[in-house]
């Protein structure tokens, strides 16, 4: 006697109700999703982003304020390797300027790289040295260049 035997079918369960809902999660509508995603990146673009002070840039501001008091910084600008481009106006006249940190000085100290001749005779009046214009830093009588007195001297 043969006998055939039948497929055996394993019974499926159909997913109750507490099952279905377990598993789904909501989900926003598509138009709904891309104007939430373009505002969010209307507040992101819109939003100041919170900035520290440039300790660097206060620095080399209060020390070009204290060689040259009564000129107004026109300009200052961050060169190359830590250096600054600097503008001072003293009434028509100006003094332009790289003012170079380090490069073979002490830390502090700043060579200073002047523009163009009216610049350099200025800037070698406040000059820590004779032969290089270099500003030393906690230079005690550093010499200075008041706006008034250059005006004065023209």
């Amino acid at each position: 006697m043969t006998t055939t035997a039948e497929p055996r079918t394993i019974p499926v369960s159909a997913p109750t109700a507490t099952r279905r809902s377990r598993g789904r999660t909501t989900r926003l509508p598509l138009p709904a999703a891309l104007l939430l995603l373009a505002a969010l990146f209307g507040v992101a673009l819109l939003a100041p982003l919170p900035v520290m002070p440039d300790q660097a840039r206060v620095a080399a501001t209060q020390r070009v304020e204290e060689r040259l008091p009564g000129w107004r910084i026109q300009r200052m600008l961050p060169s190359w390797e830590g250096a600054w481009t600097v503008v001072a106006i003293c009434g028509d006249r100006h003094v332009g300027f790289q003012m170079v940190p380090g490069h073979g000085l002490g830390p502090g100290d700043a060579w200073l790289h002047p523009e163009d001749q009216y610049s350099h005779d200025r800037l070698a009046r406040v000059s820590d040295d004779r032969t290089y214009l270099i500003w030393f830093r906690g230079e005690t009588s550093a010499p200075s260049l008041s706006c008034r007195s250059d005006r004065a001297v023209d």
